[in-house]
C-alpha cells in the first residue's frame, strides 16, 4: 500500500540464572532496560560470534518482536558500540562492559536515552528451530520451523506476511509463543525477500496465496506435525488473503484474520490513505479537495482509470499541507493495485467451512473494522459457518498498538498472543 505499515515482530524470553564472576567479553544473553524519557523498555539482548565479527538482536514482549538485528556491533574493551537501523529512526548506542553489567547511553534521532544490561545464562529451549524451503513452482520459500517441546504430532499453524517485503522476522514473535503452547510453527520469508526467490512486486493475490498453500503442503509432510490439526494466521494483507489460503488449501483446523479486509480493495484503500493523511481532522474544505485526491489515485491504480486527472489534481494540490506525491507511472504501486482491484474477501469468506477467529483493532486506521469484520462475519454465516469469533480491541491500531503520547515506547495490546493461543488450541484438541 502507498504508506509503510509497521511490522509487528516476534520475542523470545530466556529463562536464566547468574553467570559467574569471571565470565567476559561481549558475547552471550542479556537482559535488562533501555529507558527513554522515563519510560523503561525490557528486552533481551543476545550477541554472537560470527565469521564476520559480532552480530547482535533484540527482543522485547512489550514491543512484540523477536531477533532484530543490530548493526556495526564493535567491542574495545571496556567500551561497546551497536547500532538499531528502524524503518523511521535509528538508535545508536555506547557503553561499558563492566563486571557482567553493560551499561551506557544511547541517540535515537534527537532523543538521548540510557541503558542497562545484565548477563544472563539461557537454560536450554524448549522450542527447536530448523530452517527449511519449499517450493511453489520455480520459486523457493525459505523459512524456519519452529517445533515445539513433547511428543509429537503437534498441531500446527502457518503464518501469512503483510503487504511489502515482510519477511519471517515479522511473524517471529507470534510463532515462539505458539511453538511454547505445543505449536508447530512455521516461518517464511516473501517471495523476493530474504532467501525466498522469485519477486513479490510482480505477484498478486493469486501467487501469493499459492505459496502458502505450498507451506501448508510441506507442514502437513513433517512426521512432527498433525496433519489435519493445521490452521492459518494473517495480519493486514496476510489476513485479508487468509480465505483464498483456506479455500485453496482444504481442510483446515482454523483461520485466524487480524485487521482483515473484508470489503473492496479500492474502498479499504481509500480508507488507508485517506487516514495517512489526517483527512478527518482537515477543515471541511480542505477535507473535501483532499477526498477528491485520495480518490483519483485510488481510480488510477484500482478502476483503471486515466492518469491525467490525477497529474492535474497533483499540480493543483501540491502546495496543500497533506499532499503527497503519487507513485511514479513506472511504480509497482499501480500494477499491483490493478492486480488485486478485482479481489472478493466476501466471497472467499463465503466458502471458508474452518472456525475463525477475527481481531480487530477499534482504531485501526488502515482497514476499516466495523464494517471489514460486519461484512466477513456475514460471509461466513451465508456460507453456513457459525463458528466465527470476533474479538475487538478498543484503543488499538492496525497494528495492535495502543495509543501513547509520542514521547516513550509503543505498547501493544496486553494478551494478544494469549487469546489466540488459548482459541486456537479449542479448536486443536
Amino acid at each position: 500500500m502507498l504508506r509503510s505499515q509497521a511490522l509487528a515482530l516476534a520475542i523470545f524470553v530466556f529463562a536464566c540464572l547468574s553467570v559467574p564472576a569471571q565470565a567476559a567479553g561481549l558475547a552471550g544473553s542479556w537482559t535488562g532496560v533501555w529507558t527513554k524519557n522515563g519510560d523503561p523498555l525490557p528486552v533481551t539482548v543476545t550477541f554472537r560470534e560470527t565469521e564476520q565479527g559480532l552480530a547482535g538482536s533484540f527482543d522485547s514482549d512489550a514491543l512484540q518482536v523477536s531477533g532484530i538485528p543490530f548493526r556495526d556491533v564493535h567491542e574495545a574493551p571496556p567500551k561497546v558500540h551497536f547500532v538499531l537501523a528502524g524503518d523511521a529512526t535509528t538508535s545508536v548506542f555506547d557503553g561499558t562492559l563492566k563486571d557482567n553489567v553493560l551499561a551506557g547511553d544511547f541517540v535515537e534521532g534527537g532523543t538521548k536515552g540510557t541503558f542497562r544490561l545484565e548477563r544472563l545464562h539461557g537454560l536450554p529451549s524448549t522450542v527447536q528451530t530448523r530452517d527449511v524451503t519449499f517450493r511453489n513452482g520455480d520459486v523457493t520459500l525459505a523459512g524456519t520451523l519452529l517445533l515445539p517441546a513433547g511428543t509429537a504430532p503437534h498441531p500446527a499453524i502457518l503464518f501469512l506476511q503483510g503487504s511489502g517485503p515482510e519477511g519471517r522476522w515479522a511473524n517471529r514473535y507470534l510463532a515462539e509463543r505458539f511453538a511454547k503452547a505445543g505449536f508447530a510453527a512455521l516461518i517464511y520469508d516473501k517471495r523476493g525477500v530474504g532467501q525466498s526467490t522469485g519477486d513479490w512486486h510482480k505477484a498478486g493475490f493469486e501467487e501469493l496465496a499459492a505459496d502458502a498453500v505450498q507451506g501448508i503442503r510441506f507442514l502437513q509432510a513433517q512426521p512432527e506435525v498433525a496433519g489435519k490439526r493445521i490452521g492459518i494466521y494473517g495480519h493486514s494483507q496476510g489476513g485479508t488473503l487468509a480465505p483464498l489460503v483456506a479455500r485453496r488449501a482444504g481442510d483446515l483446523a482454523f483461520v485466524i484474520g487480524a485487521a482483515a479486509g473484508g470489503i473492496d480493495p479500492a474502498e479499504m484503500e481509500e480508507y488507508s490513505v485517506g487516514n495517512s493523511i489526517g483527512l478527518s481532522a482537515l477543515p471541511p474544505r480542505e477535507a473535501a479537495d483532499a477526498k477528491v485526491f485520495v480518490h483519483a489515485i485510488v481510480d488510477v491504480g484500482y478502476r483503471g482509470h486515466p492518469r491525467a486527472e490525477l497529474d492535474a489534481l497533483s499540480a493543483k494540490f501540491k502546495d496543500r499541507p497533506w499532499f503527497f506525491d503519487p507513485p511514479p507511472p513506472e511504480n509497482f504501486y499501480w500494477s499491483f493495485a490493478r492486480g488485486i482491484a478485482s479481489y472478493d474477501p466476501a466471497d472467499n469468506w463465503r466458502q471458508v467451512k474452518a472456525p475463525v477467529l477475527l481481531l480487530f483493532g477499534k482504531a485501526d486506521e488502515r482497514v476499516p473494522p466495523g464494517r471489514s469484520s460486519r461484512a466477513i462475519i456475514a460471509a461466513l454465516k451465508a456460507g453456513g459457518n457459525e463458528d466465527v469469533t470476533l474479538r475487538m480491541f478498543v484503543k488499538a491500531d492496525h497494528t495492535f498498538t495502543l495509543p501513547s503520547s509520542g514521547h516513550g515506547w509503543p505498547k501493544h495490546v496486553p494478551g494478544y498472543a494469549d487469546v489466540m493461543i488459548a482459541w486456537a488450541r479449542s479448536r486443536t484438541e
